[in-house]
């Protein structure tokens, strides 16, 4: 009895600790931001994955896509400029499309008076 109650507990603590960046309901202007841009920039490619409206990362790719998104919302709410995320994601995911696609995804960006911080 005393190691479930330890198990449970366990298990409940790493859940509370996960991540919401696959499903965070709150952040509609950044989620239809990138399910805009993943069909006016389509194929909108970063490094294996082709991201398309309401897209979930295959297993494979879950860790590649997290730091994408991340960059993605750092740009989305101004905590870092166009061009620092154009370096950051040309170092992370090199080639010729990603490249193009987040281009395109920069070009797309609303107005900074559109964007919540």
């Amino acid at each position: 009895m005393h190691k479930t109650a330890i198990l449970l507990a366990a298990a409940l603590g790493l859940s509370a600790c996960a991540p919401d960046q696959f499903s965070n309901v709150k952040a509609t202007g950044l989620n239809g931001f990138i399910d805009h841009v993943s069909v006016v920039c389509a194929p909108l490619q970063v490094g294996p994955m082709v991201i398309t409206p309401n897209f979930q990362p295959p297993n494979y790719a879950t860790a590649q896509y997290g730091v994408w998104l991340d960059q993605v919302s750092n740009q989305y709410y101004k905590r870092i400029e166009p061009a620092v995320f154009t370096q950051n994601i040309k170092r992370m995911f090199p080639g010729e499309r990603s490249a193009k696609a987040n281009q395109c995804l920069v070009e797309n960006l609303p107005p900074p008076s559109e964007r919540s911080s």
